[in-house]
């Protein structure tokens, strides 16, 4: 009997011995894979975080309220239209700018000149006023010509001509430019989207960054801008600013965006 129990009693020592041991390995286990999981997520963490930081730091230092920024368009309309004492005369003697970009614009026109694409500016600084005379010409050519009621006739003016208090050219910081080539020659009209694809209008793309210079209305983007493509129309937003956005194919809109999340 005294064996019996003896034999019962090393039985259960190794039955808990054994219990011991196996739940002690699966709790390391346990703990093991828990402090895996740990890292991934914080490792994870750490590159998101480090990849945020990069494209924050890849950021030029600027600010949506620096003055080359200033956002006008069909949604912004201009707050403070540009002094008069601000504009200045550019050398063709007559088209005027915002002065802080005037000696920017001449090198990239020295540039152009150089490369074999003379620019010719067809528009530049336009006031609130200028740019209200010629969309009420068009409404009232519109209504006399083609019998249109007057909402329809601003509807339609709307789709060629800006609307006035909405136009970059109240900035003095957008211009209307095209190569001596294109405006001697064209057959349509000389501010055509068809111009993207002259040799002209591509050297202007690709250089005018160069010189604080995006082309403010790519092909395609539309829905942020509000304007269609127009190969023509540069604007000043000094020179990081260009290069980051043309970069980065984006819009004014789109780098406003990424100054206000930063």
């Amino acid at each position: 009997m005294k064996k019996t129990v003896g034999l019962i009693s090393v039985i259960v020592m190794f039955g808990l011995t054994g219990y011991s041991l196996f739940h002690g390995s699966q709790s390391k286990s346990e703990v093991k894979k828990t402090t895996a999981t740990t890292y991934s997520f914080e490792k994870k963490t750490a590159a998101s975080t480090s990849k945020k930081t990069a494209a924050q730091k890849a950021l030029p230092d600027a600010k949506t309220t620096d003055w080359n920024l200033v956002l006008v368009g069909p949604k912004n309309k201009i707050e403070n239209e540009v002094a008069e004492s601000q504009l200045a005369t550019l050398s063709d003697n007559s088209h005027q700018v915002d002065s802080r970009i005037v000696s920017d614009y001449e090198a990239l026109s020295e540039a152009a000149t150089k490369a074999g694409y003379p620019l010719v500016i067809v528009s530049a600084f336009r006031s609130v006023e200028a740019q209200k005379k010629v969309f009420d010409n068009n409404v009232n050519s519109l209504i006399s010509g083609s019998g249109m009621t007057e909402a329809d006739a601003t509807t339609k003016t709307k789709e060629t001509i800006t609307e006035p208090g909405y136009s970059e050219h109240h900035t003095g910081l957008a211009m209307d430019i095209v190569d001596q080539d294109w405006y001697n020659s064209y057959t349509t009209q000389v501010l055509d989207a068809s111009y993207g694809d002259q040799p002209g209008a591509k050297w202007i793309a690709e250089n005018a960054p160069k010189y604080g210079f995006i082309i403010r209305y790519p092909k395609d983007r539309q829905d942020i801008t509000g304007i269609t493509y127009e190969p023509w129309h540069i604007r000043y937003v000094g020179k990081e600013n260009a290069e980051y956005i043309t970069k980065n194919n984006l819009t004014l809109e789109e780098f406003l965006q990424q100054l206000s999340d930063k």
